[in-house]
């Protein structure tokens, strides 16, 4: 059992440091992806442009200024939900006519709809420069089915670009893992049409930034979640090697749900789409209702299983068929259904139903002495308050901003470490458990001596040192005389009482370096390192005096009859300890011949 903790110890250093470096790595790969741009716009980039609005028009005025990155949705005009346009023009004409209304609300999120939301974004570059200033045009989320995105100048087209993940990431322009194009504003004014439709949550955070401030939030992006995949992998990783070395179910069920949830949060902050299967939309369509499913179910099963809610809410354990059942039937009815923003939705229910309800589950552990819900309780509080201010943010109840929107991957870092932590607290008490239980079997429970078991692990090792050494060895055994007479007169307690001071008189008359066993019934076997046959002998009689006087004032005395046998080096014969054993049994059985009460060397 050191052994395994000492590995363990070793796998948790070990994979700290694999932290550290797959942290940077992830970050390295993330920070390093090129910023592609069309061949039409990449000759005029300025790296200086200042973002403002005008206090006495509708346009966002740009100019070679300061450089930063600014939410512009309180600048956008969006068209009314029973708008009939079908094109750009049609939007612009109607923006015109003052058919759209301005979102003085800063409004970022509009829920799910099943309608096409238009948005007019007009611009106007405050420039001399002939070349024009580059911006950056970005919507910070990726999850959006249909992204179109017009740049009008003097009524016409100039540009059009298609972002939305059903489109392949291929075709776009600007490599980057949100939806953003990069344009050149010439002197004058631009408008930025928008054409927005999603099965998922319409979340539409529209920014304008220069080259330098996209790339900065951009590298901020890729640390951040860098560290965050990284430290989720190490949590995976290291649950797994716990499993495997301890092969309990909670490990492995954790690692599961660390899984489930690293793979969802993979595919709905685009990540998935940018690196793995960006020429596959419809696999990015699918996935997120999919692992959201995985994950859900993941945490079910999680739960259930760390709170050991078998022992803890058996009422509940006797019905969790009927949990994964609906689950199973939540699964089969998406698929027959076949509609992604019904799967999304209610998936959403869902989620926020099981964290009230993992919650639940876990004061109630707590209330029936579930030592690890004290650790699960406030683990589910971080990861549900996470995902609480996202939902929040994502549906325009609190202000929007990165940090807000992020709360989901926050919380449920901190939720997972927590949890971590009490997986560690839980095998540390696992450990304790072992080592008591261990402990425990090799004590013979009435007169706390060493029993048989514990004769192999204890005795043996010293017993070849000893021979190797050429060292003296002896062995005593020790039997009361005439001890079924004293439980049929007096009673088994009365026995029992008598081994038990047998045991204490034996314990107090030998050093610290004698092993004491109870060998049988009423039969003790002592073994004495570095200890010759006259001195064992001498020892012997000591015993069998002191047991004779302690017991003469309890019932009645005891006798003991004693046999002793020693190893020694210079004689020829067996060197296993059995032999000897069998040698002082032999002599035990002549001291019973002649009477008992007495001690005989084998």
């Amino acid at each position: 059992m050191v052994g395994q903790q000492n590995r363990l110890k070793g796998a948790r250093a070990f994979f700290t440091m694999m932290m550290y470096f797959v942290c940077g790595f992830i970050s390295w790969y993330a920070s390093a992806q090129p910023n592609t741009i069309n061949s039409d716009t990449n000759s005029n980039l300025n790296t200086d442009t200042d973002i403002k609005s005008s206090a006495d028009s509708k346009f966002v005025v740009i100019s070679p200024s300061d450089d930063h990155r600014s939410l512009v949705n309180s600048k956008l005009f969006l068209s009314k939900p029973d708008n009939t346009i079908t094109t750009a023009q049609q939007a612009l004409r109607a923006f015109n006519g003052g058919e759209f209304i301005e979102n003085t609300a800063n409004r970022v999120s509009f829920g799910f709809t099943e309608e096409v939301l238009w948005a007019v974004l007009p611009i106007q570059a405050d420039t001399t420069r002939d070349c024009g200033l580059s911006s950056v045009i970005e919507i910070d989320n990726a999850w959006l089915d249909v992204v179109d995105i017009f740049f009008i100048s003097g009524n016409e087209i100039v540009r059009q670009e298609s972002l939305g993940d059903t489109e392949a990431i291929s075709g776009r322009t600007y490599n980057a893992r949100m939806p953003s194009v990069s344009y050149v504003f010439p002197t004058g004014d631009t408008f930025v049409v928008f054409r927005l439709m999603s099965q998922d949550p319409m979340t539409i955070p529209v920014y304008l930034s220069s080259e330098s401030a996209t790339n900065s939030v951009m590298l901020e992006n890729a640390y951040f979640y860098g560290f965050l995949y990284g430290a989720l992998l190490i949590l995976l990783v290291y649950n797994l090697v716990l499993y495997t070395y301890l092969r309990e179910r909670r490990y492995l069920l954790y690692s599961c749900y660390l899984l489930a949830f690293t793979a969802f949060n993979f595919t709905y902050t685009g990540h998935g789409y940018w690196w793995l299967w960006g020429e596959m939309p419809s696999v990015q369509q699918w996935l997120m209702p999919t692992l959201m499913l995985c994950y859900i179910t993941a945490g079910v099963t999680f739960t259930i299983e760390f709170l050991n809610v078998k022992k803890y809410l058996p009422s509940l354990f006797a019905k969790r068929k009927f949990i994964y059942a609906g689950l199973l039937a939540l699964a089969v009815v998406m698929l027959a259904y076949g509609s992604q923003q019904f799967a999304i939705m209610s998936q959403l229910v869902i989620l926020t139903t099981l964290s009230l309800w993992m919650l639940l589950i876990g004061v109630m552990c707590y209330k029936n002495g579930n030592v690890l819900a004290a650790f699960f309780v406030p683990a589910i509080v971080l990861g549900t308050g996470g995902a609480t201010v996202s939902s929040l943010a994502t549906w325009g109840v609190v202000p929007y901003s990165q940090w807000a929107f992020r709360g989901i991957e926050l919380g449920m870092l901190l939720e997972m470490s927590l949890l971590s932590v009490s997986l560690g607290f839980n095998f540390k008490e696992v450990y304790k458990a072992r080592l008591s239980a261990e402990f425990t079997s090799r004590i013979d429970p009435l007169t706390n001596l060493y029993n048989r078991r514990a004769f192999t692990q204890l005795v043996y090792p010293i017993w070849e040192l000893g021979v190797r050494k050429k060292q003296r060895m002896s062995i005593v055994l020790i039997d009361l005389d005439w001890f079924k007479q004293i439980n049929d007169e007096f009673g088994h307690d009365a026995g029992d009482a008598v081994l038990e001071l047998v045991a204490k008189t034996i314990k107090a008359r030998v050093r610290s370096s004698d092993l004491v066993f109870r060998w049988g019934g009423e039969e003790f076997l002592l073994f004495l390192p570095d200890t010759s046959v006259s001195d064992a002998k001498a020892l012997a009689e000591n015993l069998r005096l002191s047991v004779k006087e302690v017991t003469s004032e309890f019932i009645t005395t005891v006798t003991t009859s004693i046999g002793v046998a020693a190893f020694s080096a210079q004689e020829s014969g067996d060197t296993k300890i059995e032999g000897l054993i069998k040698v002082a049994d032999e002599a035990l059985y002549v001291a019973k011949q002649n009477g008992r009460n007495c001690v005989v060397v084998g």
